[in-house]
């Protein structure tokens, strides 16, 4: 058997609704793709800020708490203070 030889004058005949079923299966596929790659990026851009601000999410919280108890420290030197002046001052 003789293989049909390709050259610039080979014709091809497909159907219209052929044609219009791989246009569009094209179509749906490259723009299923763009959007998934599309979201891919938006997740690892998502990712890396985060990553990138997660110390300024967890240490005011930190530094926060620290303050507070540097205050309440400082407020229980003061009423000892006061209670050993008191005791003092009523012995």
């Amino acid at each position: 058997m003789n293989a049909p030889k390709l050259n610039d004058k080979s014709e091809i005949t497909i159907s219209i609704v052929w044609l219009l079923q791989i246009i569009s299966i094209v179509v749906v596929a490259t723009w299923g793709y763009a959007n998934i790659s599309e979201r891919i990026d938006v997740n690892a851009q998502e990712t890396r800020s985060l990553r990138n601000n997660q110390n300024n999410y967890v240490f005011p919280d930190i530094r926060k708490l620290e303050e507070e108890v540097i205050a309440l420290q400082k407020e229980v030197l003061i009423l000892q203070t006061d209670l050993t002046y008191y005791k003092e001052d009523h012995q």
